[in-house]
């Protein structure tokens, strides 16, 4: 009450140029005015900076050296009121439009375009997950953003509001897993409900936040209700869907990553069980995933299965690998050691995995590719808010030729590739699920690829952009640094560039050979 007392109080800049004394400091941003006389012995950059720039509207200085969330973190302790003479009017509203209007830092349809693809109920659904994360997810991320697991409360208030079990690839959405009371699903729920969540969440620009809030839904849940038993369903997914467990995928191992048929993690059938031998690596959630979704030998070369394991198995441990800037993932090291596991654990048919694998990867890489992408519209968002407002060579950098090439080769890219990620998703929601992975495979190969190699094109021009501030996590960098170091947690999961781009290439030879007039 006492904040919103002080933010309507009207200040004159007369007023305010009085104030430029070291027990008496105030500066105005934003047209706002604060008193920053207890805030100089604290200024990161020292005392001196603001005290030579007391008593005058410093907007500019500010938004070139901070992020707007430093004004977030210290506003209620030092703002005192709002300049009489208010120097900004604030941004043309354009009607239709909706968020921040950085031309490219929202796809383009929010902003000028007309889509056939986005309906009233997308857009409801948007504004829904815009306002979960602009509330909940990016004022607090950076209290747990390199904590060891992802905050409950926030895992519960995405299972509350129906987000996560929008995440699992099921169509029609899976609210009979969900209780009596979590929030009514969209409205003809489809595909561009899911582009749209994973789009929205991404924007906080933390890759490792992101993958720790959605990772279990997207890739590992949805294994069990495509190809689950109903009991098994029943036993794992309400919890899941709701935020009160974790779940992991376990596929990649030491010697096999993108080539999944090296799988050696071995389960063997001893009576109305397997018994499971072997080891798991980079698996992402596991250090504090309550279920895996587990593939293991079952026979030949391509006999492969899927388990469901509970973390508390006899024979099962869990090890936590250290990636850099990336805890919260909870990357980990599984061990199977005579790991007994009952018959009713098996996920679909037995050495029927290879076929569930590369279902499941399907949804993987549409999940992956449309976090790349929002990722890299972070970097020309913040890359053009920051050439607006940075000063080099006595020009903004919005005026070098330099920076506004390396822009538009980034907005190119991005805008190719999600009308190119919208068509595809069109084939998602018009296609049964036989048809898409026989028609899909190949190209949703080249597309993850091609935005994990664009997400690195990009991050690495905002570098060249920033420069040391690309580097500085509490400066006005602070979203990029995040956005940059988690270039290379996107290039390698489900499939690394250069397996999927072959991929894609054999099937088209023998398609050619099959279908061609050659």
């Amino acid at each position: 009450q006492n904040f919103g007392i002080m933010a309507g109080r009207l200040i004159s800049y007369e007023e305010v140029k009085q104030h430029n004394k070291e027990n008496d400091c105030w500066v105005v941003i934003d047209d706002k005015v604060y008193d920053v006389s207890k805030f100089l012995s604290l200024h990161p950059g020292g005392r001196q900076v603001l005290l030579n720039n007391s008593g005058r509207d410093v907007t500019d200085q500010f938004h070139v050296f901070h992020s707007d969330k430093i004004l977030k973190k210290y506003q209620k302790r030092f703002l005192i009121g709002t300049l009489k003479e208010k120097q900004n009017s604030g941004p043309v509203q354009v009607e239709g439009t909706f968020g921040d209007m950085i031309p490219f830092g929202d796809p383009i349809h929010y902003q000028r375009f007309n889509s056939p693809y986005y309906k009233e109920t997308h857009i409801k659904w948007r504004k829904k997950i815009r306002d979960f994360v602009e509330l909940e997810i990016i004022p607090t991320m950076d209290e747990w953003k390199n904590d060891n697991v992802p905050p409950r409360d926030i895992l519960l208030k995405m299972g509350q509001a129906g987000f996560l079990a929008a995440m699992t690839g099921c169509h029609p959405y899976p609210g009979q897993y969900l209780d009596d009371d979590v929030d009514a699903p969209p409205e003809d729920f489809d595909y561009f409900h899911e582009l749209i969540l994973y789009d929205e969440i991404s924007r906080c620009g933390s890759g490792a936040v992101v993958g720790a809030l959605t990772n279990g839904p997207a890739i590992a849940l949805s294994a069990i209700l495509q190809f689950g038993t109903e009991e098994m369903k029943n036993r794992v997914a309400p919890d899941v869907l709701m935020g009160r467990k974790y779940i992991a995928l376990a596929i990649s191992e030491p010697h096999a990553g993108s080539d999944v048929a090296g799988i050696v993690t071995t389960a063997d059938r001893d009576g109305n069980n397997f018994v499971l031998n072997g080891n798991k690596k980079w698996i992402t959630n596991g250090y504090y995933a309550d279920y895996f979704v587990v593939a293991a030998r079952t026979g030949g070369k391509r006999q492969l299965s899927f388990f469901l394991v509970e973390r508390e198995r006899e024979g099962f441990d869990v090890r936590k690998i250290h990636i850099r800037e990336s805890n919260l993932t909870g990357t980990s090291y599984l061990d199977f050691d005579n790991c007994i596991i009952p018959e009713t654990n098996l996920i679909g048919k037995i050495n029927h995995g290879f076929k569930l694998v590369m279902y499941n990867f399907n949804h993987e890489r549409f999940y992956i590719t449309c976090i790349c992408l929002r990722l890299s519209r972070v970097c020309i968002e913040e890359c053009i808010k920051y050439a607006l407002r940075r000063e080099a060579f006595g020009k903004k950098l919005s005026e070098l030729q330099s920076i506004r090439l390396k822009l538009a080769e980034m907005i190119r890219r991005v805008e190719s590739y999600h009308a190119w990620l919208e068509y595809v998703t069109y084939q998602l929601c018009t296609m049964s699920h036989l048809e898409a992975n026989q028609k899909l495979g190949d190209i949703i190969c080249l597309l993850k690829a091609g935005v994990s190699k664009i997400y690195e094109f990009c991050a690495s021009k905002t570098t060249m952009i920033f420069g040391g501030n690309a580097l500085y996590v509490d400066g006005v960098g602070s979203k990029i640094e995040g956005a940059v170091v988690s270039v290379k947690a996107y290039a390698i999961p489900a499939g690394a560039e250069d397996v999927l781009d072959d991929f894609a290439v054999r099937t088209a030879f023998k398609q050619a050979k099959l279908y061609a007039r050659l």
